[in-house]
């Protein structure tokens, strides 16, 4: 007896080609899938890359910023070899140039003119160590910060004691702008109390003198931590001397205050 089949041959065929184009099209989907799954991981990558550019631009853009900036000042600022004008960048510190008058161990005005000058980095420490001191309610006085080469020799010859003066033949740390002599005042402008005054060649004026009086010692001490910690380094026989910790890379100069002047003022 000849069986009916419900399909054809060619009906066979036609199914066969139906499910063998469905595998091929699951599979070409799965492909797509996972296809679609690496593009978006590869587009997670370039939005993290992207935001970090965006990151490290900006961050370029404020270095440059800063640089205009620091160029501006620049070009308002007069520097001689290095040295500026203090008041220029910080006109809260108080300045009393002792050789700029009488008021000195010679007792001679050594400098023509009281112009208070130092190296730009010794001058932005001083200024860094300002701030602090005015949080706390006090300032700065400069008794001397920059001083030519030519008046070393003059104190010299009035002091030739190396403990306290430098011989010109070696240099002070003074003549290259990178050292201050301070003290403390408060918001009235009273001094603090200190070991000594200002050149007070004793030994009383040494960091290490065990008498000091405690209210002295204190304010030294404060001075000291202060001055210390914003990038000056002290020495033993003078309290109130600080030089600049990287004097090393400044040389020893003789700018005459007057010529300083003279180009400060006809600008």
């Amino acid at each position: 007896m000849k069986k009916n089949w419900p399909l054809s041959i060619p009906g066979f065929l036609l199914i066969g080609i139906l499910i063998f184009a469905g595998i091929l099209s699951w599979q070409g989907y799965r492909n797509l899938e996972n296809r679609a799954e690496e593009l978006e991981q590869s587009l997670v990558a370039l939005e993290s890359e992207l935001k970090q550019l965006n990151e490290e631009v900006a961050e370029l853009e404020k270095r440059l910023e800063m640089a205009r900036r620091e160029a501006e000042e620049e070009d308002e600022l007069l520097l001689v070899e290095g040295l500026v004008r203090i008041r220029d960048l910080d006109p809260t510190i108080e300045v009393d140039l002792r050789y700029a008058g009488e008021d000195n161990f010679t007792g001679r005005q050594l400098y023509p003119v009281a112009l208070c000058l130092l190296q730009k980095g010794t001058a932005e420490k001083l200024i860094s160590a300002q701030a602090e001191f005015r949080a706390d309610g006090y300032s700065l006085k400069i008794w001397d910060a920059y001083r030519p080469l030519s008046v070393q020799e003059n104190l010299w010859e009035a002091f030739p004691d190396s403990r306290y003066v430098a011989s010109p033949e070696v240099g002070s740390n003074h003549n290259r702008g990178a050292a201050v002599d301070v003290t403390l005042v408060d918001e009235e402008g009273e001094e603090l109390v200190m070991p000594t005054g200002f050149d007070e060649f004793v030994p009383e004026a040494a960091r290490s003198y065990p008498d000091i009086p405690d209210e002295a010692r204190e304010n030294m001490e404060y001075l000291t931590e202060v001055m210390v910690g914003n990038g000056f380094t002290t020495i033993e026989s003078e309290w109130w001397h600080f030089n600049d910790e990287n004097i090393d890379e400044y040389p020893l100069l003789d700018v005459r205050l007057e010529d300083f002047a003279g180009k400060y003022f006809s600008r």
